[in-house]
């Protein structure tokens, strides 16, 4: 990916943000030895509540981003739905089952799906470069699904993992969609803490099922450092860094560099930290993905 459209002085927001982000894939894997995945979304986003409610008072108008209109308190409780309990649990879930660089890959195909279903659903319209950049996308998923060999879909071979995730993305993918509305009225930070509020309300009912308070007196400390890291780095600090990309490179530009340098990363720290090997199908549909997505974020929709 060429990154020579990126100011020079500012090029860093969007690449340490990607790099703190793909941080929370690693961490994500060392929850799964010995807490639940509702469990581990559950502590994850207490903390992340508290930063976001932290950014929020500091903020110009504290008063103002605490302000939702109450026809949108069903919108807030969807996006802590499908945002907070249903991404993460199917994302925690899926490490269980598949290398940690699969779940960055298939979750860079994000930005496609999200660009696919706002043209079926809220009227978007794309171009034929973006359709052909979405079809380069998802030969790169299914090139990652069945391991280089496509005739693994007639006989369904496919790592339940990686099923796993592309549940993760399309709970995101909605998700996304009810934001793009939202984000008519109210800024993304309120947005984000709200969705983070909503979720925590849905996972303390639902995480009773693991028995989240038994888990705690178990919790490692290694599970322990990779929950702090990803409520304060990659839901915090990284979020911050998003927002301040965002102002000073473009939405386009920053969801191309992040979306193209997370996998990346995450290779790189799966093979540090678990010697995960990077396998030429899996470099495959990198290669296929990032192309694709670059295609569908560079072009303005019209």
């Amino acid at each position: 990916m060429a990154m020579s459209f990126l100011p020079g002085s500012k090029v860093w927001l969007p690449v340490l943000t990607s790099f703190l982000f793909a941080g929370s894939f690693v961490a994500g894997k060392y929850t799964t030895v010995d807490l639940g995945p509702l469990t581990t979304s559950l502590l994850r986003y207490v903390i992340a509540m508290v930063v976001l409610g932290l950014l929020i008072s500091r903020s110009a108008r504290p008063s103002k981003a605490l302000t939702v209109a109450r026809s949108d308190w069903g919108a807030m409780a969807l996006l802590g739905l499908f945002g907070v309990v249903g991404y993460h649990y199917f994302f925690f879930l899926s490490l269980r089952y598949t290398a940690t660089a699969n779940t960055a890959i298939i979750n860079a195909f994000n930005p496609v799906v999200t660009g696919v279903m706002a043209a079926l659903f809220i009227g978007e319209r794309l171009t034929r470069r973006q359709y052909a950049g979405i079809v380069l996308a998802l030969l790169g998923v299914l090139t990652l699904l069945t391991r280089g060999n496509l005739t693994n879909l007639l006989t369904l071979e496919l790592n339940r993992g990686d099923g796993l995730m592309l549940c993760a993305v399309l709970c995101w993918v909605v998700y996304s969609l009810i934001i793009k509305q939202l984000s008519q009225r109210y800024s993304g930070l309120t947005i984000t803490f709200y969705a983070a509020v909503a979720g925590v309300g849905q996972l303390l009912g639902l995480a009773a099922a693991e028995r989240w308070w038994q888990q705690l007196t178990l919790v490692s400390w290694n599970s322990l450092l990779a929950i702090v890291y990803m409520g304060v780095a990659a839901s915090g600090v990284a979020y911050l860094l998003f927002n301040l990309s965002i102002q000073q490179v473009g939405p386009t530009r920053t969801a191309s560099v992040v979306y193209s340098l997370v996998p990346i990363f995450v290779a790189a720290l799966a093979w540090l930290f678990f010697r995960e090997p990077l396998t030429a199908p899996m470099v495959a549909s990198m290669g296929l993905i990032l192309l694709g997505v670059n295609v569908v974020l560079s072009l303005p929709k019209v």
